[in-house]
């Protein structure tokens, strides 16, 4: 149809005759030959964009910024450097803001960091924890000045009158020891009781069952 009007613009017809030829309204006229001078501004303007993507083919392998999940995960740089970065949906961000009834964009945020070297953790059991508060608006962070050779768990959330309300947790992190290792001395200490696990936070499992006899 929009092929047809135009044919008949050509002719130097007007709007009100161009309607009547195709059984058309006036408004409808108007509608299409604005639907076809927009989409042929675009054409170009689309054209004139995709030239430079051809001589950056790597824009394809771009990773995106974000991937819509909630996650947070904890990275070991060096023996006394961690490096941590997460991702808070916004549908987590509005359920911790209703059950704290503020303003998520207002609540401080930042990090719990557990030292949890040999130990089973249930979230009270840590040797200690250190806290660390992060910028607005941040989605990593670096923790400098950790102990090395020890293992540690990092929780993401928020300071709120007083108290930390935990968001996610991550996986452990062994941070490496920062002297060698003794003439004679192995790498890796070897487990003094064989019968029980000695990293305990280095063990997935979804139970533990105690042994039986039958």
């Amino acid at each position: 149809m929009l092929e047809r009007i135009l044919q008949l613009r050509s002719q130097s017809m007007s709007i009100a005759q161009i309607a009547k030829e195709c059984g058309l309204t006036v408004g409808q006229v108007k509608y299409r030959l604005q639907k076809g001078r927009s989409r042929s501004e675009a054409e170009p303007a689309a054209s004139r964009n995709a030239a430079p993507s051809q001589n950056r083919p790597d824009d394809a392998w771009r990773l995106p910024p974000f991937y819509g999940r909630d996650v947070v995960k904890l990275m070991v740089q060096g023996p006394t450097v961690l490096f941590v970065y997460w991702e808070i949906t916004w549908p987590r961000m509005r359920m911790v803001a209703s059950y704290l009834q503020a303003d998520y964009r207002q609540i401080d945020k930042g990090l719990r960091l557990y030292d949890v070297t040999d130990r089973l953790f249930d979230g009270t059991n840590a040797h200690g924890h250190r806290d660390v508060t992060v910028s607005d608006g941040a989605h990593s962070w670096f923790v400098h000045d950790v102990q090395p050779g020890r293992t540690y768990i990092a929780d993401f959330g928020l300071f709120h009158r007083e108290r930390f309300y935990p968001i996610l947790r991550s996986e452990p992190a062994a941070t490496p020891r920062n002297h060698p290792a003794a003439w004679g001395k192995p790498l890796v200490e070897p487990a003094v009781d064989t019968r029980v696990p000695a990293w305990f936070e280095n063990f997935s499992s979804y139970s533990l069952y105690p042994k039986t006899s039958k």
